[in-house]
């Protein structure tokens, strides 16, 4: 069993607020550069969606959700030494790497339209 470090609230405090800065640089981007490149980034935007759903609830769950997940804590080395946060980004760009990752607008079609569906129960 791996020993991972704990952090206190403070810490992870700051990690989720980098975490969605980044969120929030990326959307600028997208508002910045406009249309044609949010559609190109749609995939992006919606992989980076889903990774910050467990950045954004009440500290304690946050930290209960990612205090074993050695990707997650990877953001408080990436804040020691540089400030600011990739996670997101190093997250999708490993995920891009996947053999089922398939970024093709079939297929943003299709998840969206399984979202929707089980959001409509």
């Amino acid at each position: 069993m791996s020993k991972f470090p704990t952090y206190n609230s403070n810490q992870w405090a700051e990690a989720r607020d980098a975490v969605m800065q980044e969120y929030q640089d990326f959307v600028e981007d997208l508002r910045t550069q406009g249309v044609d490149y949010t559609i190109k980034n749609a995939r992006k935007l919606l992989i980076f969606q889903d990774l910050i759903a467990e950045w954004q609830h009440h500290l304690p769950t946050v930290i209960s959700d990612l205090e074993e997940n050695a990707f997650a804590l990877t953001v408080f080395d990436e804040l020691k030494k540089r400030k600011k946060c990739t996670l997101l980004e190093r997250a999708y760009n490993d995920m891009s790497s996947w053999s089922n990752f398939n970024p093709l607008a079939l297929t943003l079609w299709l998840e969206l339209s399984e979202d929707e569906a089980i959001t409509e129960f």
